[in-house]
């Protein structure tokens, strides 16, 4: 993770990324170089490594001169209501014991401008700037000990749309509870039960399975190192699920399809081409490990095996999954694991099902599942709260529409969801 973070600035960090082919995959470089700074300070926060302390200082000499550009230095006074952003990786390296008075100087005065705080920001991007002016503030020593870390109205506080949210409300979800928790260097604490927040964030890991959206799911998987939780079957079983994802292709796959093949570029083309679209969730993996990584919070090695009666749960719901014929690369893995460990993921995997069939629009057979899930005592997450709410208001729309229930197999209401993915 820190080779790579290395190669990235070397080969990055001053120019970005781009190809006149594919717009999408620009790249600038002060979202890598922030993020860049934000990985290191959370591998400098786990103890006990001495080998991962000395990485984390060699890639940090690399960053200095970036993070403290003339180019970073300009945007700041250009642009002061961004200026956290751009200073990002600089407030960091700071935290790390290499501070700029210079740098401080101007970003002062950037941020104390009538213009500093004119950006409206949703609530966990300004939980975000709370957390990097902490971090300045300690660093710097100035006034004290940083203040408290707001809540402000973080979808932390309120259950998360499971069946209908898109990438950005996840990301709000996983983003907030990174800066909240800070990585466990400085946690706060929690703004909801941590059993309900854990609940949430592990139906939405079985979307980001299921989607085959690791960046994501790496992301939701920190829920459980940040809140000091033991890991549940179902997250044990996610993180087998992208460790070997991660093994097999060098660095955890980006979510969609390559929008380029590798294989078309040679020499440093394809180099920069690798590190652009690859870096990011290279991170996510390693800002997971490095939350792991702190004393009692890493994943189980063997998944708990079930300790009820085997009654075949499991099975049930995945003969339901497996009608429709998709295999994605969670389905294989389960595969490779025992009958008593699989009886412990049937409630995972009943997540996973009124997901795909809901998102999918196939209502008739998501009603069958929560049935399924109901007679067998999986319904219990918010997962099948939520379906069996939707499942409710389909039947008022049915009825004050004129409709009939079994309309739903023949109209519009089994096309597919018209709503992003995850």
């Amino acid at each position: 993770m820190l080779d790579l973070a290395r190669q990235s600035i070397e080969r990055l960090a001053a120019n970005g990324y781009s190809d006149p082919n594919e717009p999408a995959l620009a790249l600038r470089p002060e979202k890598l170089i922030g993020e860049t700074g934000m990985l290191l300070y959370a591998a400098a926060g786990v103890r006990g490594h001495a080998e991962l302390n000395a990485r984390v200082e060699s890639v940090a000499r690399l960053l200095v001169p970036h993070a403290r550009s003339t180019r970073i230095l300009l945007e700041i006074c250009l642009e002061p209501s961004l200026a956290l952003e751009f200073a990002e990786a600089h407030i960091c390296l700071s935290k790390l014991g290499d501070p700029d008075r210079g740098f401080d100087e101007l970003l002062r005065q950037s941020l104390s401008s009538q213009a500093g705080t004119g950006r409206e920001r949703v609530p966990y991007r300004a939980l975000e700037q709370h957390w990097i002016r902490g971090i300045w503030t300690e660093a710097t020593l100035e006034g004290g000990a940083p203040s408290a870390l707001p809540v402000l109205d973080s979808v932390l506080k309120r259950p998360l749309d499971l069946l209908g949210a898109g990438r950005n409300e996840a990301y709000a979800f996983t983003h907030a509870l990174m800066y909240l928790r800070d990585f466990n260097i400085r946690p706060r604490r929690l703004p909801r039960a941590r059993a309900l927040i854990l609940a949430e964030a592990e139906a939405a890991l079985a979307r980001c399975l299921d989607e085959e959206n690791y960046d994501l799911g790496g992301e939701m998987l920190m829920a459980w190192p940040l809140t000091g939780a033991p890991w549940s079957a179902g997250a044990a079983f996610a993180f087998r699920v992208l460790a070997r994802a991660e093994d097999k292709n060098g660095v955890l796959p980006a979510p969609g399809p390559p929008p380029q093949p590798a294989k078309e570029l040679q020499g440093d083309a394809r180099t920069d081409y690798l590190l652009a679209t690859s870096y990011h969730t290279a991170y996510v993996m390693g800002l997971l490990c490095c939350a792991a990584l702190h004393p009692g919070r890493a994943p189980s090695m063997k998944l708990a095996a079930s300790s009820a009666p085997n009654k075949d749960a499991a099975g049930a719901v995945l003969r339901m999954l497996d009608a429709d014929g998709r295999r994605p690369h969670w389905r294989h893995e389960l595969d490779d694991i025992s009958p008593r460990e699989r009886e412990a993921l049937a409630g995972f995997l009943l997540s996973i099902a009124l997901c795909r069939k809901i998102r999918g629009r196939a209502l008739a057979e998501a009603d069958e599942i929560l049935r399924v899930g109901y007679a067998l005592g999986l319904a219990n997450g918010p997962a099948a709260s939520q379906a069996a709410e939707m499942l409710e208001r389909l039947a008022t729309f049915d009825r004050i529409s004129g409709q009939l229930p079994d309309a739903r197999s023949r109209g519009h209401l089994d096309a597919p969801a018209q709503a992003s993915g995850f």
